[in-house]
Protein backbone atom coordinates (compact mmCIF):
# COMPACT_ATOMS: atom_id res chain seq x y z
CA UNK A 1 0.00 0.00 0.00
CA UNK A 2 1.45 3.04 -0.94
CA UNK A 3 1.16 5.54 1.96
CA UNK A 4 2.04 8.36 0.23
CA UNK A 5 -1.17 8.90 -0.96
CA UNK A 6 -3.35 8.20 2.05
CA UNK A 7 -5.29 11.61 2.90
CA UNK A 8 -4.26 13.13 6.52
CA UNK A 9 -7.83 12.32 8.05
CA UNK A 10 -9.10 10.67 10.84
CA UNK A 11 -10.69 7.15 10.31
CA UNK A 12 -14.19 5.99 11.51
CA UNK A 13 -15.76 2.44 11.51
CA UNK A 14 -18.79 2.94 8.72
CA UNK A 15 -19.37 -0.63 9.34
CA UNK A 16 -19.24 -3.35 12.32
CA UNK A 17 -20.80 -6.71 12.29
CA UNK A 18 -21.47 -10.18 13.39
CA UNK A 19 -23.07 -12.05 10.24
CA UNK A 20 -24.82 -15.26 11.83
CA UNK A 21 -24.18 -18.84 10.21
CA UNK A 22 -23.68 -17.33 6.40
CA UNK A 23 -24.43 -20.23 4.21
CA UNK A 24 -26.20 -18.90 1.31
CA UNK A 25 -25.91 -15.64 1.43
CA UNK A 26 -24.03 -14.26 -2.33
CA UNK A 27 -22.28 -11.28 -2.44
CA UNK A 28 -21.17 -9.17 -5.53
CA UNK A 29 -18.15 -7.70 -6.08
CA UNK A 30 -17.71 -4.40 -4.65
CA UNK A 31 -15.16 -2.10 -3.15
CA UNK A 32 -15.81 0.26 -0.78
CA UNK A 33 -14.16 2.57 2.04
CA UNK A 34 -10.07 2.08 3.12
CA UNK A 35 -9.71 -1.04 4.98
CA UNK A 36 -11.48 -3.57 5.73
CA UNK A 37 -10.94 -6.69 8.47
CA UNK A 38 -12.33 -10.22 9.32
CA UNK A 39 -12.34 -12.59 11.70
CA UNK A 40 -13.41 -16.41 10.95
CA UNK A 41 -15.36 -17.41 14.14
CA UNK A 42 -16.64 -20.80 12.80
CA UNK A 43 -16.47 -22.69 9.47
CA UNK A 44 -14.97 -21.41 6.29
CA UNK A 45 -14.90 -19.39 2.96
CA UNK A 46 -13.18 -17.79 0.40
CA UNK A 47 -12.27 -14.20 -0.49
CA UNK A 48 -11.86 -13.09 -3.41
CA UNK A 49 -10.09 -9.88 -4.11
CA UNK A 50 -8.92 -8.42 -7.34
CA UNK A 51 -9.33 -11.87 -8.75
CA UNK A 52 -6.96 -13.10 -6.08
CA UNK A 53 -8.61 -16.45 -4.02
CA UNK A 54 -7.96 -16.57 -0.21
CA UNK A 55 -9.25 -19.24 1.16
CA UNK A 56 -9.91 -18.64 4.59
CA UNK A 57 -10.75 -21.10 8.03
CA UNK A 58 -11.71 -20.76 11.58
CA UNK A 59 -9.48 -18.73 13.56
CA UNK A 60 -7.94 -16.58 10.03
CA UNK A 61 -8.00 -13.32 9.62
CA UNK A 62 -8.06 -11.52 6.99
CA UNK A 63 -6.97 -7.52 6.63
CA UNK A 64 -7.70 -6.21 2.86
CA UNK A 65 -7.23 -2.93 0.78
CA UNK A 66 -11.66 -2.74 0.09
CA UNK A 67 -10.99 -0.31 -2.38
CA UNK A 68 -10.11 -3.30 -4.79
CA UNK A 69 -12.90 -5.40 -6.23
CA UNK A 70 -13.69 -8.06 -3.66
CA UNK A 71 -16.54 -10.66 -2.23
CA UNK A 72 -16.87 -13.49 -0.53
CA UNK A 73 -18.02 -16.58 -1.23
CA UNK A 74 -19.71 -19.49 0.96
CA UNK A 75 -19.83 -23.24 1.20
CA UNK A 76 -23.72 -24.29 0.76
CA UNK A 77 -22.88 -27.03 2.67
CA UNK A 78 -21.05 -25.36 6.05
CA UNK A 79 -22.50 -22.08 7.79
CA UNK A 80 -19.54 -19.76 8.42
CA UNK A 81 -19.86 -16.62 11.12
CA UNK A 82 -17.80 -13.74 10.38
CA UNK A 83 -17.07 -11.20 12.64
CA UNK A 84 -15.91 -7.61 10.79
CA UNK A 85 -15.61 -3.86 10.10
CA UNK A 86 -14.65 -1.90 7.57
CA UNK A 87 -12.75 1.73 8.20
CA UNK A 88 -13.21 4.80 5.95
CA UNK A 89 -11.68 7.91 6.06
CA UNK A 90 -13.82 10.79 7.48
CA UNK A 91 -15.42 13.50 5.47
CA UNK A 92 -14.22 17.03 5.52
CA UNK A 93 -16.84 18.13 7.91
CA UNK A 94 -17.06 15.63 10.49
CA UNK A 95 -15.19 16.38 14.01
CA UNK A 96 -11.86 15.03 14.28
CA UNK A 97 -11.65 12.98 17.67
CA UNK A 98 -9.23 10.49 16.28
CA UNK A 99 -5.78 11.80 15.39
CA UNK A 100 -5.03 11.91 11.68
CA UNK A 101 -3.70 8.95 9.70
CA UNK A 102 -0.77 10.50 8.96
CA UNK A 103 0.06 11.21 12.32
CA UNK A 104 -0.79 8.06 13.17
CA UNK A 105 1.81 6.74 10.83
CA UNK A 106 4.29 8.62 12.23
CA UNK A 107 3.59 7.32 15.78
CA UNK A 108 2.48 3.82 15.10
CA UNK A 109 5.50 1.87 13.91
CA UNK A 110 3.92 -1.34 13.98
CA UNK A 111 0.54 0.20 11.90
CA UNK A 112 2.90 1.74 9.18
CA UNK A 113 4.48 -1.15 8.50
CA UNK A 114 1.16 -3.49 8.78
CA UNK A 115 -0.30 -1.16 5.86
CA UNK A 116 3.52 -0.69 3.91
CA UNK A 117 3.16 -4.92 3.94
CA UNK A 118 -0.53 -4.77 2.92
CA UNK A 119 -1.35 -5.45 -0.87
CA UNK A 120 -4.34 -6.77 -1.63
CA UNK A 121 -4.97 -8.73 1.83
CA UNK A 122 -2.90 -10.10 4.24
CA UNK A 123 -4.29 -13.61 6.23
CA UNK A 124 -3.05 -13.90 10.05
CA UNK A 125 -3.78 -17.73 10.95
CA UNK A 126 -4.81 -17.38 14.41
CA UNK A 127 -6.54 -14.68 15.66
CA UNK A 128 -8.31 -15.62 18.60
CA UNK A 129 -7.27 -13.18 20.81
CA UNK A 130 -8.61 -10.58 19.26
CA UNK A 131 -11.97 -12.36 19.43
CA UNK A 132 -12.95 -10.17 22.40
CA UNK A 133 -12.00 -6.83 20.92
CA UNK A 134 -13.96 -7.61 17.73
CA UNK A 135 -16.90 -8.75 19.54
CA UNK A 136 -16.86 -5.21 21.58
CA UNK A 137 -16.53 -3.00 18.53
CA UNK A 138 -19.49 -4.99 16.70
CA UNK A 139 -21.78 -4.68 20.11
CA UNK A 140 -21.32 -1.10 20.31
CA UNK A 141 -21.97 -0.84 16.86
CA UNK A 142 -25.21 -2.38 17.24
CA UNK A 143 -26.09 -0.04 20.32
CA UNK A 144 -24.82 2.78 21.62
CA UNK A 145 -22.49 3.76 18.52
CA UNK A 146 -20.39 6.61 20.70
CA UNK A 147 -18.56 7.99 17.87
CA UNK A 148 -15.33 8.17 20.12
CA UNK A 149 -15.57 5.01 21.93
CA UNK A 150 -16.46 3.13 18.69
CA UNK A 151 -12.92 4.95 16.55
CA UNK A 152 -11.37 4.63 20.35
CA UNK A 153 -11.93 0.44 19.68
CA UNK A 154 -10.71 0.86 15.97
CA UNK A 155 -7.33 2.15 16.55
CA UNK A 156 -6.46 -0.30 19.37
CA UNK A 157 -7.84 -2.95 17.60
CA UNK A 158 -5.36 -1.67 14.57
CA UNK A 159 -2.52 -1.80 16.85
CA UNK A 160 -3.34 -5.34 17.96
CA UNK A 161 -3.83 -6.22 14.48
CA UNK A 162 -0.32 -5.09 13.63
CA UNK A 163 1.51 -7.33 16.01
CA UNK A 164 -0.34 -10.50 14.90
CA UNK A 165 1.67 -13.58 14.05
CA UNK A 166 1.67 -14.37 10.87
CA UNK A 167 3.08 -17.85 10.56
CA UNK A 168 2.09 -20.42 13.26
CA UNK A 169 5.72 -20.60 14.66
CA UNK A 170 5.79 -16.95 15.48
CA UNK A 171 2.29 -17.73 17.04
CA UNK A 172 3.93 -20.15 19.68
CA UNK A 173 6.34 -16.64 20.69
CA UNK A 174 3.16 -14.39 20.46
CA UNK A 175 1.12 -16.47 22.82
CA UNK A 176 3.32 -17.47 25.49
CA UNK A 177 4.25 -13.71 25.56
CA UNK A 178 0.75 -12.98 26.11
CA UNK A 179 0.32 -15.39 29.00
CA UNK A 180 3.69 -14.24 30.35
CA UNK A 181 2.35 -10.36 30.50
CA UNK A 182 -1.23 -11.54 31.94
CA UNK A 183 0.00 -13.23 34.61
CA UNK A 184 2.96 -10.42 35.50
CA UNK A 185 -0.14 -7.59 35.59
CA UNK A 186 -2.60 -10.11 36.99
CA UNK A 187 -1.42 -12.53 39.12
CA UNK A 188 -3.21 -11.46 42.18
CA UNK A 189 -6.12 -12.06 40.78
CA UNK A 190 -5.51 -15.15 38.70
CA UNK A 191 -7.66 -18.03 39.96
CA UNK A 192 -6.79 -20.94 37.68
CA UNK A 193 -5.05 -22.04 33.97
CA UNK A 194 -8.40 -21.59 32.65
CA UNK A 195 -8.54 -17.97 33.39
CA UNK A 196 -5.17 -17.27 32.00
CA UNK A 197 -6.44 -19.06 28.47
CA UNK A 198 -9.66 -17.19 28.42
CA UNK A 199 -8.37 -14.08 28.54
CA UNK A 200 -5.90 -15.01 25.66
CA UNK A 201 -8.43 -16.99 23.68
CA UNK A 202 -6.95 -20.15 23.52
CA UNK A 203 -7.87 -23.76 24.20
CA UNK A 204 -6.33 -24.04 28.03
CA UNK A 205 -4.42 -27.53 26.95
CA UNK A 206 -3.05 -25.70 24.39
CA UNK A 207 -1.99 -22.75 26.03
CA UNK A 208 -0.73 -25.12 28.84
CA UNK A 209 1.42 -27.13 26.40
CA UNK A 210 3.35 -24.49 24.28
CA UNK A 211 3.93 -22.24 27.52
CA UNK A 212 5.79 -25.46 29.21
CA UNK A 213 7.73 -26.15 25.85
CA UNK A 214 8.74 -22.82 25.43
CA UNK A 215 9.57 -21.84 28.99
CA UNK A 216 10.10 -25.00 31.04
CA UNK A 217 7.55 -23.85 33.26
CA UNK A 218 3.84 -24.64 33.90
CA UNK A 219 1.59 -21.80 33.98
CA UNK A 220 1.07 -22.44 37.73
CA UNK A 221 4.30 -22.39 38.44
CA UNK A 222 5.00 -18.72 37.15
CA UNK A 223 2.14 -17.31 38.77
CA UNK A 224 3.50 -18.80 41.93
CA UNK A 225 6.63 -17.42 40.90
CA UNK A 226 5.10 -13.80 40.29
CA UNK A 227 2.87 -14.24 44.08
CA UNK A 228 6.22 -14.83 45.72
CA UNK A 229 8.60 -11.99 44.36
CA UNK A 230 5.43 -9.87 44.96
CA UNK A 231 5.80 -11.17 49.00
CA UNK A 232 9.42 -10.29 49.34
CA UNK A 233 8.95 -6.79 48.13
CA UNK A 234 5.98 -6.42 51.01
CA UNK A 235 7.90 -8.54 53.66
CA UNK A 236 10.77 -5.96 53.14
CA UNK A 237 8.17 -3.47 54.48
CA UNK A 238 7.52 -4.07 58.32
CA UNK A 239 4.22 -1.35 58.61
CA UNK A 240 2.69 -4.16 56.44
CA UNK A 241 1.44 -7.29 58.63
CA UNK A 242 2.26 -10.60 57.65
CA UNK A 243 -1.06 -11.99 57.69
CA UNK A 244 -2.64 -9.83 55.18
CA UNK A 245 0.17 -10.39 52.82
CA UNK A 246 -1.53 -14.07 51.48
CA UNK A 247 -4.38 -12.39 50.41
CA UNK A 248 -2.50 -9.68 48.68
CA UNK A 249 -0.68 -11.46 46.87
CA UNK A 250 -3.73 -14.09 45.59
CA UNK A 251 -3.01 -17.28 47.50
CA UNK A 252 -6.19 -18.55 48.71
CA UNK A 253 -5.27 -19.07 52.55
CA UNK A 254 -2.47 -18.24 54.87
CA UNK A 255 -1.25 -21.98 54.78
CA UNK A 256 -0.76 -22.33 50.92
CA UNK A 257 1.41 -18.76 50.81
CA UNK A 258 3.53 -20.35 53.93
CA UNK A 259 4.31 -23.68 52.76
CA UNK A 260 4.94 -22.39 48.75
CA UNK A 261 7.81 -19.29 50.95
CA UNK A 262 9.25 -21.98 53.24
CA UNK A 263 9.35 -24.13 49.80
CA UNK A 264 10.92 -21.64 47.79
CA UNK A 265 13.18 -19.68 50.29
CA UNK A 266 13.97 -22.28 53.07
CA UNK A 267 12.20 -20.14 55.51
CA UNK A 268 9.19 -19.02 56.97
CA UNK A 269 7.75 -15.11 55.53
CA UNK A 270 8.63 -14.05 59.30
CA UNK A 271 11.82 -15.41 59.38
CA UNK A 272 12.83 -14.11 55.79
CA UNK A 273 11.45 -10.27 57.33
CA UNK A 274 13.65 -10.89 60.24
CA UNK A 275 16.35 -11.61 58.42
CA UNK A 276 15.76 -8.92 55.78
CA UNK A 277 15.25 -6.20 58.25
CA UNK A 278 18.84 -7.27 60.11
CA UNK A 279 20.69 -6.76 56.65
CA UNK A 280 18.86 -3.39 55.77
CA UNK A 281 20.37 -1.90 59.44
CA UNK A 282 23.32 -3.40 59.25
CA UNK A 283 23.77 -1.63 55.65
Amino acid sequence: MNLDILPNKPLYTDMAYINGNWKYYTMDIHQHGFIECNYIAEGCCVYEIAGVPYHLNKRNLILLDSSLPHKISFNHEHPCTVMGLSLSFAAENEPAAMPCMRDVLNQAQDIRHLFQTLVGAIVFPDARSLHGDILRLAREYDCRRDPFFLNSLSYHLLSEIARLPQTEQTSVQFYTAKAQNYIKESFYLIRNNEQIAEHIGLNVTYLERIYKKATGKTLWESVTACRLAAAEELLAQPAIPINEIDNMIGFSNRQTFYLQFKKRYGMSPSAFRRQRLRIDTDA
